[in-house]
């Protein structure tokens, strides 16, 4: 038998465990007083005793016990309630489908559909602004003029509903006519005309003239056309054509010096032309609508009644330029239609 001394605590549970069966083991006339045994307390089923923080301990574990077991129940409950619904339903469905069929049903409304603009893009530029006037005239800046008469031939083009127009720079601030054709470029032009004033040291000075892309480049043939119809209705309104007709080539040197040919003239050169003209990627002509340092010619086309019929000459060859080289002009191959989409 281990006879090791219990754990404090535990004794008094070892000895009455070694009470049962009890035997008198006591000495005749050595037995003690028997309600002694009435104070102890009564034994517990296994022989031990639980403290008082243990018991707390335990009924606060019951409970949560019970809780949970009552609240697995409810979500089974729960849970054969939403089958018993979905049951229902799947069984049920057609029925009620029938009955609302009595109803009014309301049909969805269809999104707008964006209409594709199909209408021809025109790029207008007028020359200068932004800070640059241009040349000086006898009464007002170039700028003046080239805005003026942009902003009109724009009023023209926008009301015209085959056309889609915009100018290549607000004039906000100076750019430069590389970043002009890029504009006309990211806007998807397919036809340009750039609006200038010409000058010149001698007042008698005068005229019209303009610069289509030249030979040798993309789009000659289409500016040429353009040019040749611009010129010609400023001559058919009383206004003088310089050179063959009123339509030239130009062209610049490394060194920055100016060289002009006329159109009979299709030499291809290597040097290069208004910038604006080389990089729009689209037939373009740039119009030198009158010379500003003369008053015979300001008083036509250079005051407001001249600049309002200015825009209308460039806005009836835009016209016919259209219906020549446009792309549903009649007789126009898919490979130029192509060439200016």
């Amino acid at each position: 038998m281990d006879r090791r001394t219990p754990p404090t605590g535990q004794r008094r549970n070892t000895y009455r465990s070694s009470q049962a069966p009890r035997r008198n083991v006591w000495p005749a006339g050595s037995m003690p007083d028997p309600r002694v045994y009435e104070t102890l307390p009564p034994r517990r089923p296994n022989g031990g005793s639980r403290r008082v923080g243990q018991q707390g301990s335990y009924h606060r574990y019951a409970r949560r016990k019970r809780r949970g077991r009552m609240l697995q129940k409810l979500a089974w409950l729960l849970a054969a309630l939403l089958l018993a619904g979905a049951a229902f339903l799947v069984l049920n469905g057609t029925q009620l489908l029938e009955i609302g069929s009595d109803q009014p049903q309301t049909q969805p409304v269809a999104a707008p559909v964006e209409e594709q603009d199909n209408r021809f893009v025109i790029a207008v530029d007028p020359g200068h602004g932004g800070g640059d006037p241009g040349s000086t005239g006898v009464s007002f800046d170039e700028e003046e003029m080239t805005w003026d008469t942009a902003d009109r031939l724009l009023k023209l083009l926008e009301a015209d509903d085959r056309f889609s127009a915009f100018l290549t720079t607000d004039g906000s601030e100076y750019e430069k006519p590389s970043q002009r054709a890029a504009n006309a470029r990211a806007g998807g032009a397919q036809l340009l005309i750039s609006i200038h004033g010409n000058s010149g040291d001698d007042p008698s000075y005068v005229g019209f003239e303009c610069y289509p892309v030249p030979p040798g480049r993309t789009y000659n043939a289409e500016s040429l056309a353009f040019g040749q119809m611009i010129a010609k209705r400023f001559g058919e309104a009383g206004e003088r054509l310089r050179g063959e007709g009123g339509v030239r080539y130009i062209y610049y040197e490394d060194n920055n010096e100016k060289h002009v040919y006329e159109v009979s003239d299709t030499t291809i050169h290597t040097d290069t032309t208004f910038t604006l003209l080389e990089e729009c990627g689209c037939p373009a002509v740039l119009a030198e609508q009158c010379f500003i340092t003369s008053p015979e010619d300001v008083d036509a086309f250079g005051d407001e009644d001249g600049r309002q019929a200015a825009a209308q000459i460039y806005y009836d060859a835009i016209c016919e330029w259209y219906d020549s080289y446009g792309p549903d002009a009649a007789g126009n191959d898919s490979s130029t239609a192509d060439s200016l989409t």
